[in-house]
């Protein structure tokens, strides 16, 4: 009778401690929930976010580039023209992390704010993995305004 008695107390201290385990780890994935971002990624290459509104970075992280990749990533904007460019070579670094954020020039093709507006799409050259498309949409930052202005005028 003591060992049975002995045998469900363990076995409630046993299944209080899953218990608590199982809390405290699904608190912690609630709270990587609630920074309110995810990884798009393709090979080693990873964008952080799917939507972005203007004014906003990009963040931009290679892991694990094998030696033998060399190439370009290539970020183009809705209208299908080229933003920004990064070479990478795995036989040198393969890891980094860059970001960007799109900002108006006084060129015919990104001067204004709307010309931002839509999908994006990161391609890899020199590797076979899919592009990544991120989105900006019609919304700003706070005190982007004043940064992204309109100068097609």
């Amino acid at each position: 009778m003591k060992k049975k008695f002995i045998s469900i107390i363990i076995t409630g201290v046993i299944v209080a401690i899953i218990a608590v385990s199982v809390y405290f780890a699904s608190s912690q994935i609630e709270k990587s929930k609630d920074e309110g971002f995810e990884w798009l990624t393709s090979g080693p290459f990873s964008v952080k976010d799917y939507q972005h509104k203007l004014g906003e970075n990009i963040f931009v992280v290679a892991s694990g580039i094998a030696p033998d990749e060399k190439g370009t990533i290539r970020v183009y904007t809705p209208k299908n023209i080229e933003y920004v460019s990064y070479p990478f070579d795995g036989s040198m670094k393969s890891d980094f992390n860059v970001y960007f954020k799109p900002d108006t020039f006084p060129r015919k093709d990104r001067c204004s704010p709307e010309d931002f507006v839509g999908n994006w799409t990161m391609r890899f050259e020199g590797v076979p993995y899919p592009p990544i498309q991120f989105e900006f949409i019609n919304e700003y930052i706070i005190g982007a305004e004043n940064d992204i202005t309109d100068l097609c005028q």
